[in-house]
């Protein structure tokens, strides 16, 4: 059945997120995040997403991303992991219709929900990179790329500690998927300077270890990151975290801009909050 999408989208969406819908929205995001948090394995939660976000008119996508993102704000587990599952999957949009995709962008920027419409941004390219960003070898391991895919599969940790500093997503695929390689391990690898695009992307994607908040942090605070994964990481993190990124001079004008309005939004609600 297709999708029938609204004459006037933005009253549209006032009114789901303003009006006596609201609570059917706010329904139908629990029910996500529940579905989500039950399934433990990365494939099944990115179909879930798909037939859940898939199905929805654009008014009620861009609705029910709000109402998610409001719910993160206020600490709600649940929310964090959804959010956490769109920034990491973002495929999610990206086999949505173009024109919905557009047209979720436009409606988020017209009732000026910025973090919203980032969710649909695409990618963007590493623009005339040094000599030593668009490397792709070894500098710690002077041998092909097979024989460094074959040793990252392999027992020896000296080798592997070795190859982490490698700039070849085949080899830093093998490294991910050994059993030896541990969580800060992972975490060496997604804050290494300077490094390649595509060997952070895959960390991003990878189903064991991109849910895991320190590999996340130091994706998002590395500043050879994509800017569409960090965009999509930095609603995820803490606030002392969002803090850490604005003083270390490692993210972007942009980025800088997207971890100031959150830190703001984070202040808003807290003053916005019952007291007792």
């Amino acid at each position: 059945m297709p999708v029938v999408e609204d004459a006037a989208p933005l009253d549209r969406l006032r009114a789901l997120l303003e009006g006596a819908e609201r609570e059917h929205v706010d329904g139908q995001v629990v029910a996500l995040e529940r579905r989500i948090h039950a399934l433990p394995e990365r494939a099944m939660r990115r179909a879930v997403l798909r037939e859940a976000l898939g199905g929805l008119a654009t008014v009620e996508l861009v609705g029910m991303l709000v109402v998610a993102q409001d719910r993160g704000r206020h600490g709600r587990g649940d929310s964090r992991e959804l959010l956490q599952e769109l920034a990491l999957e973002p495929t999610v949009f990206v086999e949505l219709a173009y024109e919905r995709v557009q047209g979720a962008y436009l409606l988020a920027q017209d009732a000026e929900l910025p973090g919203v419409a980032a969710m649909f941004l695409g990618a963007r390219a590493l623009l005339n990179p040094t000599v030593d960003e668009a490397f792709k070898g070894n500098e710690h391991m002077d041998h092909p790329v097979g024989v460094r895919r074959a040793w990252a599969r392999g027992r020896d940790r000296n080798k592997l500690d070795r190859l982490m500093h490698d700039r070849d997503w085949r080899v830093i695929q093998h490294l991910l998927d050994n059993p030896r390689i541990v969580e800060r391990d992972v975490v060496k690898v997604a804050a290494m300077r300077p490094t390649r695009p595509e060997v952070l992307e895959l960390i991003a994607a990878h189903g064991r270890w991109s849910s895991r908040y320190p590999v996340r942090k130091a994706l998002a605070l590395n500043p050879y990151t994509p800017a569409p994964i960090v965009r999509r990481l930095l609603p995820t993190l803490m606030l002392h975290d969002l803090r850490q990124g604005l003083g270390a001079g490692v993210l972007d004008e942009d980025m800088l801009a997207e971890a100031r309005r959150l830190l703001a939004q984070a202040r808003v609600g807290k003053r916005r909050e019952p007291q007792g």
